[in-house]
């Protein structure tokens, strides 16, 4: 079935009062200085650790015909938040032990969860901090590993390091972290820098000559425009310690999938702007672009992801990839 994205969309939080409907909400998010070409990332630290886990990893060549088939994931409850479009990468949120957790009122579980990237052509899998977005072909995943953002692509098996971007989270538990994000359609990804958004585009021949388009005061978020060189800059003012937070009774992103209710009642922290930048530096009022679209959903070869103990909410590892009948 298909998976839409976590996460309450920022154009909709911005101006967001309170609300009670326990819907999944979809993702948000940012931007580096002088940009230059984007180097290869070495493998991200796998979940279970091993000698070889900071050592630089070629890319592998894109699944064809050997997608992996056997289960994978382990006996423990939890959910599929993302697939590529070729079934390479699948991203899992597990609760930790073997019991299945209780749930709170808005969402909060008894259990601490963890977020897996597993690659199903390598075998190899790997401890993420968080998962920002995936792209519109589900080929680009925007991920945070090691406090910082990088993108995993599916068709190589690579991933790039985002050259200069700023770590650090904001306390926004139900917005998705604030480091970097795609552009509407996910052809384009900005990252958050000291000097302002850093943008490149993901694919084509000016894949990797990055741009700046430069922040005013201190840049909290930045979006990418999907074409031409400007983006929309969510700033605070330059001497500001702190980042704006959502007020909310929302646990987190993905806590909507079994929460009762959440409301939103406004922000606290520095107040900020949301402003479009054009490529001549023109600044006008903006709007954070309404990004979304399924996460995860059946490959290009018609291959379903199944749980041994499948549930619309729950899953029971392991997970497999189904191909044929």
């Amino acid at each position: 079935m298909p998976r839409r994205a976590l996460g309450l969309p920022l154009a909709a939080a911005l101006f967001a009062a309170c609300g009670g409907a326990a819907a999944p909400p979809s993702p948000p998010p940012s931007a580096s200085a002088t940009p230059a070409p984007l180097p290869a990332l070495p493998a991200l630290p796998p979940a279970e650790a091993s000698a070889a886990a900071n050592e630089p990893a070629a890319p592998s060549p894109a699944p064809a015909g050997d997608l992996l088939t056997e289960p994978f994931g382990d006996r423990r409850f939890g959910f599929v938040l993302a697939s590529s479009h070729n079934g390479r990468f699948v991203v899992l949120r597990r609760f930790e032990g073997t019991e299945p957790p209780d749930f709170g009122h808005h969402g909060e579980a008894s259990q601490s969860a963890e977020q897996t990237l597993f690659d199903r052509v390598s075998g190899d899998e790997h401890a993420i901090g968080d998962l920002i977005d995936v792209d519109e072909a589900r080929r680009f995943f925007l991920l945070v590993s090691r406090g910082v953002p990088v993108v995993a692509d599916a068709d190589t098996g690579a991933f790039l390091a985002l050259d200069g971007a700023e770590g650090g989270g904001d306390e926004n538990a139900c917005l998705a972290p604030r480091q970097a994000a795609f552009s509407e359609h996910g052809h384009r990804v900005g990252w958050v820098t000291a000097k302002g958004l850093a943008v490149r585009e993901l694919t084509g021949t000016s894949a990797a000559k990055p741009w700046l388009v430069p922040a005013d005061g201190r840049l909290w978020r930045g979006f990418p425009d999907e074409r031409g060189h400007g983006a929309v800059l969510l700033e605070v003012p330059a001497g500001s310690s702190d980042w704006p937070r959502q007020n909310t009774s929302c646990a987190c992103r993905w806590c909507g999938r079994f929460a009762m209710s959440y409301g939103f009642y406004g922000w606290s922290g520095p107040a900020f702007t949301v402003t479009h930048v054009a490529e001549d530096g023109t600044r006008t009022p903006g709007e954070p672009p309404e990004r979304g679209g399924n996460w995860h959903a059946l490959t290009d070869a018609g291959c379903e992801l199944v749980a041994a103990v499948p549930d619309e909410r729950l899953e029971r590892g392991p997970w497999r990839w189904r191909c044929g009948r």
